[in-house]
């Protein structure tokens, strides 16, 4: 007997998602590709570029196959070809290093939530991809001696158990136990991820024509300054060295290179991975002080967040993602018929 189940609700989630994200990391990359100068770097570009418009062809199939409308996403009608640079190089490796980063993360755990062999293999080889774009990345910026690390710690001498519950005070109090390597991890990364971003939509705000839009990205920058400036003290409090400020060069374009919904779906982009990633600082951190400063910065990130959605909704920029049957309108307009 053979079984074809129709895709979950986590399937059809997920397959939407990507092509969202792809179709969106698509138009980035193909600015990227126009205006990057490094051959090398060009060539991290258009492996990520191809990655993404492969996904596309494979997401495109899967929607037929279901008899699905494929969501129109982004488009090459979203990017203007001729636009003039507007980041360095080296960002463009710092950016496609985080969103490799991210897909890893996003991939993998979006593996764990699907169940036909078709989709699993889909995921299974996109989370591949991403850790491929992730080693390139990396090992050009190392050759180039751009690549931020974390910060090094002495590696413990001996096995010790926790022997006292004010292993988990922080908060209130100034006898804090110095951080877990686990957290530093998650510090760093925050933190560096922040710098990215905050790159970004300071170049975004320079080439808007609205004021709505580049109003929005100004509280976007003041936002990832406050939560860097917060992470960084807590690791130089512990006398760590903090990831330092990416190559933030910009030119003086006020060409947008996008359109005004991409330039706010890349936006809304920025703070998903904001809260995915403060989110799991959140989890792996066991100071007290550390989560409740995490939950308050994914409340801000989370408050900007829905920011970004009024504006898309507002200007008919979003496209609006499956959803289930509203039952309680659905009885009601039998009811009334």
């Amino acid at each position: 007997m053979v079984h074809n189940p129709d895709l979950t609700s986590s399937e059809l989630a997920a397959v939407w998602s990507s092509y969202m994200g792809d179709s969106l990391n698509i138009c980035v990359m193909k600015h990227f590709a126009a205006t990057v100068v490094d051959p090398e770097v060009k060539e991290i570009v258009e492996f990520s570029k191809d990655l993404s418009e492969g996904h596309l062809n494979t997401l495109k199939m899967i929607f037929q196959k279901e008899n699905l409308l494929t969501p129109q996403g982004y488009t090459d009608a979203d990017v203007n070809d001729k636009a003039p640079k507007l980041y360095s190089d080296t960002f463009y490796l710092r950016f496609i290093q985080m969103m490799a980063r991210y897909g890893c993360f996003l991939n993998g755990n979006v593996l764990g939530t699907t169940y036909r062999e078709d989709i699993r293999a889909y995921y299974t080889a996109a989370t591949e991809e991403s850790s491929e774009l992730y080693n390139r990345v990396v090992k050009l910026m190392e050759s180039k001696g751009i690549l931020i690390r974390s910060p090094y710690i002495a590696y413990p001498k001996k096995i010790e158990f926790v022997d006292d519950t004010s292993f988990f005070a922080g908060h209130l109090t100034l006898n804090k136990r110095p951080l877990l390597a686990i957290e530093i991890t998650h510090l760093a990364n925050n933190i560096e991820m922040n710098y990215v971003g905050r790159t970004m939509v300071d170049g975004l705000a320079q080439i808007t024509k609205s004021k709505e839009v580049r109003k929005h990205m100004q509280a976007g920058y003041d936002l990832a300054t406050e939560i860097i400036n917060t992470l960084e003290k807590t690791l130089k409090d512990e006398h760590l060295s903090t990831p330092t400020s990416p190559d933030s060069t910009m030119t003086n374009s006020t060409e947008s290179p996008f359109t005004e919904k991409l330039l706010i779906g890349l936006n809304s982009t920025l703070s998903v991975i904001s809260i995915g990633s403060l989110g799991l600082g959140l989890g792996a951190s066991m100071r007290s002080d550390l989560v409740a400063e995490y939950a308050q910065l994914i409340t801000r990130v989370g408050k900007f967040g829905v920011a970004t959605g009024t504006i898309a909704v507002h200007n008919k920029w979003m496209e609006k993602p499956p959803q289930t049957v509203d039952r309680k309108k659905l009885q009601k307009k039998i009811y009334e018929d």
